[in-house]
């Protein structure tokens, strides 16, 4: 009688430890989930020798714009950096993006040279429309591929 009293208190104890244990990886998915943004699209640079270049558009219409040159060889050139947060508003495939107050010129990161009409559209100093619909966009020259 001992004995199957003993192996029922073991059977208990491995039991609510098991569960203990998924509880506590539960929380922890939770908290995951809750504390990440989920992205809507996502624009990357290519393999290139110019710049590192990302553009995330998440669903909560916020965005985060990084930007990073790459120095060219045999010159005294300094890399620029650039991070910039926003809001976005949509209009079907085109979303406007909301950049406040930037320090650097829209018009020369989306350069309409190195594009057509109908991959983006520079607003204003601080809005230019892109068109999600698009695989690729580019943005300072680079191809920027949507993921």
């Amino acid at each position: 009688m001992w004995k199957n009293i003993v192996i029922l208190g073991l059977l208990i104890t491995f039991a609510s430890c098991g569960s203990k244990k998924s509880a506590i990886n539960s929380s922890k998915d939770s908290k995951e989930v809750v504390l990440k943004k989920t992205t809507s699209v996502l624009y990357k640079s290519l393999g290139n020798g110019v710049a590192s270049i990302s553009l995330e558009l998440y669903e909560n219409n916020m965005f985060k714009f990084d930007f990073k040159s790459i120095p060219q060889p045999d010159t005294d050139e300094k890399s620029v950096k650039i991070s910039e947060k926003g809001t976005y508003t949509s209009d079907g495939d085109w979303k406007t993006l909301y950049f406040k107050n930037p320090k650097f010129s829209l018009a020369a990161i989306f350069d309409k040279q190195y594009s057509s009409v109908s991959d983006f559209k520079v607003i204003d100093e601080e809005h230019v429309m892109i068109n999600t619909a698009k695989n690729a966009l580019p943005i300072w020259g680079v191809v920027c591929e949507k993921q």
